[in-house]
């Protein structure tokens, strides 16, 4: 139990002492005072500011109705004025910021009258929190320049139209409206968080104010824990690896203002431990691996209801300030050119002193299991190439994208997601979050239901088997549960080697209709031909889509809408199946372009139960096969097919050696692929063994063999190369058990062990 924290005012984010202390700072630190006195420039514009009157923030009739300019208005003035007040001690300052508080506190509510038709009634939403915390830091900051009777005015319009509407409506049992299954995502945790700072704020002052807070305390674990709800179809909140399922950009908003809460918490009793809550010692995985490092600027995955051009920068400064050092997140902030801000100056030395440094070349890929997206890259320098796939959740600001991707390259967005728009447009629903509005498989034009948005999608999508290793990318994505009215079966590989990312499509629908295979993408086209082979080019950068299988696919110009610009049309692609089929395989060959060097060569490949394709890139061959008998059509038997000498049950083999070595030479083979495979066999030999089908990948050299391994919890697998090399490595969870007379055996144990394996 939180016990009252007896300090004088300001307390709830720094005290005077840190006043003094800062004061010295900025004649000591030119940079600092450079900030400073831009900050203080903010201040000096804030002083010609007028006030919204109530009138005009009620004159809407919505949930928010016009209540957002005056709620952004407070709580910027609280944090600006109140800072500079203190540390300039210039009463102008202060005296701007009591008039708004005063002004506000005059307000009869601080939410839009919208929400009364709510059943029952609500009585706060987001700018209710903003109010709260404008109050919270404002009171905090000019107590000592308030007369008595003008802090209780403030004081009480702070807790009779901020905390206690909130705290009735979000966490008190005997009036709270939501659980954590009715509003389970970003507005749980900023409603409560920012009534916690209005609680501190008046802790010394308000009796019960200690009993609230420990409440909120106490809650705010089991909104991060949160795994969703069967009955009430809802997901689950964070991926056990720190991402939130909703957006990259909505994961900011949440986390921020829970963090806000929880550095105020930290100021007022010296309290930073996180183990109480685990996930947000990963949460800054998630802002990083969502980034893409560019010349111009540096952009965001904007799956869902997300802004490309919109970093997390307030999640990653919040994360540093509560005490979380990470010298990626700084080297994040400067990728995204941050500006200082109130929090910055605060908690300077956490934030900004120390370690700045990228990701290493050990994290270029990355797989939220939990929410079903995925993203690799060729590296962390700008301008590289990114792949992100997402199969997931779809509700509310989670789309009905299962199986979509997107794809930067040279600093440009190249293939992409349509985005969205504001959610009062009827675009927003009817066209941005269906399914037409993102790189997926149709059939017969149709997507997701309809209602997956607004009602929640019941068998969500999901990811498997991330493989990154020996210079090859692989992951996949199953979207059957989320189209299941139109497939039973709706796999997507993603296979990145060599320079071409290989996307397999394997469908089949419960009756015969047509296919569509969508392609949204920003710049302009150059359709080679019409059965399945386009140029994208944005700016400087460019890729090519080029269809191998089917081979009869004609290609339709679609309308859609631009991003955040709904009265803006663009157009789409459709790579359409020439007549109707109830199963077909989509092999697709995605080729980004880089200048100076000579495009990878892509040919198909085709036999019995098999299709595939050859790439000749830099020096070597690399031959893909789909063993076509592997895709579940057969019952009891094992799918063995030759593949072109290679004797395999796998569903996907992937094999590189140096150009001009013989095919039937395996022991010339570099590296060997294989999807869901028990056995891969040459000439007799074995070179890949398990008794379950396992996905790996293995790097062959006389000097080293490393492998890679996903599969079931508990595996084995054996590797016999044609010459056992100086050394043996295994990644990720696998490990080398033993190695002995001309066999490797690797083994993994996951402690995983009653999640589906896929």
């Amino acid at each position: 139990m939180a016990e009252m924290n007896g300090k004088p005012h300001p307390y709830v984010y720094f005290d005077r002492e840190w006043v003094e202390r800062f004061r010295l700072q900025l004649q000591q630190d030119a940079h600092l005072a450079r900030e400073w006195q831009a900050y203080v420039a903010k201040a000096d514009e804030m002083l010609e500011e007028s006030f919204t009157d109530e009138a005009e923030a009620d004159g809407e009739d919505s949930q928010h109705g016009r209540y957002g300019p005056p709620s952004e208005q407070v709580a910027k003035m609280g944090t600006i004025l109140g800072l500079v007040y203190q540390v300039t001690g210039e009463r102008h300052y202060g005296g701007k910021l009591r008039d708004a508080l005063l002004h506000y506190s005059g307000y009869q509510k601080w939410y839009g009258k919208g929400l009364l038709r709510n059943d029952p009634p609500w009585h706060s939403e987001l700018n209710t929190s903003r109010f709260c915390h404008g109050f919270a830091v404002g009171y905090d900051c000019i107590y000592d320049l308030l007369s008595v009777e003008e802090r209780t005015t403030v004081r009480r319009g702070l807790l009779e139209l901020g905390v206690l509407p909130t705290l009735q409506d979000w966490v008190f049992a005997d009036t709270r409206i939501h659980a954590l299954d009715s509003m389970g995502h970003n507005w749980w945790a900023v409603m409560t968080g920012l009534a916690g700072v209005g609680v501190l704020a008046v802790l010394n002052e308000e009796p019960e104010a200690h009993a609230w807070l420990d409440e909120i305390v106490r809650i705010f674990p089991e909104y991060f824990f949160y795994k969703g709800s069967v009955l009430g179809n809802k997901s689950l909140n964070y991926d056990e690896a720190g991402a939130f399922y909703e957006s990259v950009n909505y994961a900011d908003y949440g986390l921020s203002e829970y963090l806000v809460f929880r550095l105020a918490y930290q100021a007022s009793f010296g309290y930073t431990d996180f183990s109480d809550i685990p996930v947000l010692a990963k949460a800054g995985d998630f802002l990083l691996h969502m980034t893409y490092p560019a010349s111009e600027q540096a952009m965001t995955i904007n799956f869902g209801d997300g802004h490309l051009y919109r970093g997390t920068i307030h999640a990653a400064k919040l994360l540093l300030a509560n005490g979380l050092d990470d010298p990626r997140l700084r080297w994040y902030l400067k990728e995204w050119q941050a500006e200082y801000g109130f929090y910055d100056f605060i908690q300077q030395e956490r934030i900004w002193q120390g370690g700045s440094n990228p990701p290493s070349e050990a994290e270029t890929s990355v797989i939220y299991g939990d929410i079903g997206w995925a993203a690799m890259r060729d590296g962390w320098e700008k301008d590289r190439t990114l792949l992100a796939v997402k199969s997931g959740f779809s509700w509310n600001h989670a789309h009905a994208d299962a199986g979509s991707f997107v794809l930067y390259h040279k600093g440009r967005p190249l293939l992409i997601d349509s985005g969205n728009c504001s959610y009062d447009r009827p675009e927003y629903l009817h066209y941005y979050v269906q399914s037409e509005a993102h790189n997926v498989v149709l059939f017969n034009g149709e997507g997701q239901l309809r209602s997956d948005v607004p009602r929640g999608v019941k068998e969500p999508g999901q990811i498997f088997h991330l493989v990154d290793h020996a210079g090859l990318r692989y992951v996949y994505a199953d979207a059957t549960g989320p189209m299941s009215p139109h497939f039973s079966r709706n796999f997507r590989h993603f296979l990145w080697v060599d320079g071409v990312i290989v996307i397999i499509d394997d469908v089949r629908a419960h009756e015969k209709g047509s296919l569509q295979w969508l392609l949204h993408y920003e710049g302009e086209t150059d359709i080679a031909d019409h059965h399945g082979s386009v140029r994208v080019t944005n700016s400087d950068a460019s890729v090519i889509v080029k269809h191998l299988f089917p081979q009869n696919l004609t290609i339709q110009e679609k309308e859609g809408l631009a991003d955040h610009a709904p009265d803006t049309k663009v157009t789409y692609l459709s790579f359409e199946s020439g007549e109707l089929v109830n199963e077909a395989k989509f092999i697709t060959a995605v080729i980004p372009v880089d200048d100076g060097q000579p495009l990878p060569e892509v040919t198909p490949l085709e036999g019995h139960e098999m299709l595939g394709l050859r790439i000749r890139s830099g020096g070597k061959l690399t031959d893909v096969y789909l063993n076509l008998r592997a895709d579940g059509r057969i019952m009891h038997q094992n799918c063995i097919r030759l593949l072109n000498g290679w004797e395999t049950d796998a569903y996907l083999v992937a094999v590189t050696r140096p150009e001009g070595a013989g095919e039937e030479d395996w022991t010339s083979v570099e590296r060997c692929f294989i999807g869901y495979g028990s056995v891969l066999r040459h000439s007799g030999h074995t070179l890949f063994a398990s008794m379950s089908r396992a996905t790996a990948c293995l790097k062959l050299s006389p000097a080293e063999v490393s492998v890679a391994l996903r599969g079931q919890p508990y595996l084995r697998a054996e590797v016999r190369p044609a010459v056992m090399p100086q050394r043996v490595t295994a990644e990720g969870g696998a490990e080398v058990v033993s190695r002995a007379n001309g066999v490797i055996t690797v083994g993994q144990v996951s402690a995983m062990a009653t999640r589906r394996p896929g």
